[in-house]
């Protein structure tokens, strides 16, 4: 899994560098509503191709044709009711034909919607704003050379110098000149595997942290400024959470390491004065210019 995660995130961030690397010469807002009327005329597009182009048309006629006599005859319970149960047959059935469209619209749109969220979801940290970081171990019957158990280990657990091991590698934490860290930290919580860090950068641009000791060391980028940068707020962890929110490789399988964290500020997109969440505005537009565009391309939906 981890090897064909690592493959698509490569190719998925050569294609947003290269999207974002086009539209770097606008605001960020203007930039989303763009990506919105592309997605928008990509996914008619899409769905034409995909769909049952005349079955559609057919269902769609029969509704109207159902919604037009049930005015015809609205003082004719028997024929309005039997219009009604026709329609909602019929939009069932338009239901079952966007099916197979929408699975196959799935998987490249989470893929997309991921790469834009990667720009959108999160903002850079300003210099001197605190910055939280958690680290989090593997469980001890998962570390390399200790075996597979079935039962997960526990604070009592007896292997009391492998903690110990751990702890120290969970503790240590190497930074540019530029980032400091609280004089108290790492906060450590055994039984969850945790250790967190109150960081703070003090100059603009990309702070490469690197965690753990000897021959088992993981990067983390840590990203300060106000440009539009594809931020990366995790390194490892469960497969879904690294397609939304990880643009980075998977963490080596002899790791002691199971993820890595930095809690970045959310991002809001101003939109005519407003600040709606990037997902929203997106989702709204594309559904506005699919349907602006729609009467050109002939398609039915």
């Amino acid at each position: 899994m981890s090897f064909i995660l690592d493959i698509i995130t490569r190719v998925m961030n050569l294609f947003g560098d290269a999207v974002f690397a086009a539209l770097s010469f606008f605001s960020p807002a203007v930039a989303l509503v763009t990506l919105s009327a592309v997605i928008g005329w990509l996914m008619l597009l899409i769905w034409g191709w995909t769909s049952n182009q005349t079955a559609i048309k057919e269902v769609r006629n029969q509704i109207a044709a159902h919604l037009l006599s049930t005015r015809l005859f609205k003082d004719n319970l028997a024929v309005t009711f039997r219009a009604q149960r026709m329609i909602l047959w019929y939009a069932m059935k338009l239901m079952g034909h966007s099916l197979k469209p929408m699975i196959i619209m799935a998987v490249p749109f989470v893929l997309v919607m991921s790469q834009i969220g990667l720009r959108y979801e999160f903002r850079p940290f300003q210099p001197g704003e605190p910055i939280p970081v958690t680290v989090t171990l593997k469980p001890l019957n998962e570390q390399p050379g200790s075996g597979k158990s079935t039962s997960a280990p526990s604070i009592d657990d007896k292997n009391e110098p492998m903690k110990n091991a751990l702890v120290a590698i969970g503790s240590q934490l190497k930074m540019p000149g530029d980032v400091t860290r609280d004089r108290f930290d790492p906060c450590r919580a055994i039984p969850e595997r945790t250790s967190d860090w109150r960081l703070s950068a003090s100059a603009i641009g990309e702070h490469p942290l690197e965690f753990g000791q000897d021959d088992d060391i993981v990067q983390m980028p840590l990203y300060v400024g106000e440009s539009l940068e594809r931020i990366s707020s995790l390194r490892g962890g469960h497969w879904f959470d690294r397609i939304l929110y990880s643009a980075e490789a998977s963490i080596p399988p002899d790791s002691a390491f199971e993820s890595i964290r930095i809690v970045y500020p959310s991002r809001d997109t101003p939109i005519f004065g407003y600040k709606i969440h990037w997902l929203v505005t997106l989702f709204v537009l594309s559904i506005v210019f699919a349907l602006v565009i729609k009467p050109f391309t002939k398609v039915h939906i």
